[in-house]
């Protein structure tokens, strides 16, 4: 069973200033013009330390020298004894207020075939480069990896419950409408919460670039027994705040050239029952696709004001191999059907040459030139996901967006 652990906390004290104005999004969802969004805030934000800027060469010595800094300064500090700290998230979704809860711990690192910790998507090498460098550079982890716990008699989200009533010992209300609150739990009550969050194997919702690049910095380490441990926050199954997002697709040409009058819809029947939607809005392509049959998936061409529902068919799926139970998850059958078997590419590749980019908003076409196409695609089931982790497999990169995500700042883990 995953081994959770308290640990002793680096955290902003208050000579940083206001905490609302020192938290950043993870990394990988900060463009550069919210970066510079992020540094406006405040000198401390912790945008500076997770996504510094500069050269290759430069910009991992200043996020160990802001680091560094900021600890000798006293804008950081560790607490004094190892601890479980509870967090909570207010927000609003589909139109009204909700929330969700989470445990952060220290968890220690297994590989996956061990089965403690389940992975449930693929990673880009890129990333995993950045963040080990980075991670070997500032000697922290400092961002969570968040992962979700079954749960299955909901004993973590009701013992969450319980110790959020009581006031918490940090606020803070982000720009983004997120109320963050902090409670840290030691002795009895600490202990409860990670016998509860380590029951079963724990899935990876968001952070397998972090897992697997925490692994190899654990390797590189040697001997830091700090380091076969990893930063994470963990949030039940049971919570009703754990809500799972699509992530669209784009192609920005097709590969092989520019011609503008390539037909995307001719090449896609030959594997597609493909329905016209007539004029719909990019939100109501969303909607639409998300109640259609499970693979199926919404065609924008550049350019066209229609839009096209595209359902596999079955003879397609058999004949490029792929199992019934993947063919529910629209981000395999694009992955398999669309980038393998029309173009006979990989989503690293694809996103490498730039062919392939993501969206998290459905209007895929707003920016897409004469030749390229969008895709909206329904969300992923958790428990798709589950049985896909289960069984050992792995789903294209950014099949899932969990929503909001977990900010980064609330606390570091020095190793």
């Amino acid at each position: 069973m995953p081994d959770l652990t308290p640990f002793c906390a680096l955290r902003y004290s208050r000579s940083a200033g206001d905490l609302s104005f020192l938290l950043a999004p993870p990394y990988d969802v900060i463009d550069p013009t919210h970066a510079h969004e992020l540094r406006t805030r405040s000198d401390h934000n912790c945008v500076r330390l997770i996504l510094p800027e500069g050269s290759i060469e430069e910009r991992y010595v200043a996020a160990a020298e802001t680091l560094n800094s900021w600890t000798v300064d006293g804008v950081l500090g560790v607490d004094p004894e190892p601890s479980v700290y509870l967090y909570r998230q207010r927000f609003e979704a589909d139109g009204g207020p909700s929330e969700r809860l989470a445990v952060f711990a220290a968890l220690r690192l297994t590989s996956f075939e061990q089965g403690d910790v389940l992975p449930h998507e693929r990673t880009h090498t890129g990333p995993k480069k950045d963040r080990l460098a980075l991670t070997l550079a500032t000697r922290t982890q400092l961002s969570p990896v968040f992962m979700v716990a079954r749960d299955g008699d909901g004993r973590l989200h009701n013992l969450e419950r319980e110790l959020s009533a009581t006031p918490p010992d940090v606020e803070a209300a982000t720009p983004d409408g997120i109320r963050h609150s902090m409670w840290i739990a030691s002795g009895e009550a600490g202990d409860a919460l990670l016998s509860a969050a380590g029951s079963h194997p724990l899935l990876i919702a968001d952070g397998h670039h972090r897992y697997e690049t925490a692994l190899v910095a654990a390797e590189t380490l040697g001997d830091n027994v700090k380091a076969a441990f990893l930063l994470v926050c963990v949030v039940s199954q049971q919570d009703p705040g754990l809500v799972v997002r699509p992530t669209h697709r784009i192609l920005s040409r097709f590969p092989g050239g520019s011609d503008g009058s390539f037909d995307w819809l001719e090449r896609l029947a030959a594997s597609f029952d493909l329905e016209d939607l007539g004029f719909l809005t990019p939100e109501e392509a969303e909607r639409r696709v998300a109640a259609a049959s499970p693979g199926s998936f919404v065609v924008a061409p550049a350019g066209a004001q229609r839009k096209w529902l595209a359902s596999a068919r079955p003879e397609a799926l058999m004949r490029f191999g792929v199992a019934s139970e993947r063919a529910r998850m629209a981000p395999v059958v694009f992955d398999e059907l669309v980038l393998g078997a029309l173009f006979e590419l990989d989503a690293d590749e694809a996103s490498h040459d730039g062919l392939l980019s993501y969206s998290r908003s459905p209007d895929v076409c707003r920016d897409l030139q004469t030749g390229g196409c969008g895709f909206i695609l329904p969300p992923v089931s958790l428990e798709d996901v589950w049985a896909t982790a289960a069984l050992g497999g792995r789903l294209p990169p950014k099949s899932t967006y969990f929503e909001p995500k977990m900010p980064s700042g609330l606390l570091f883990r020095p190793l």
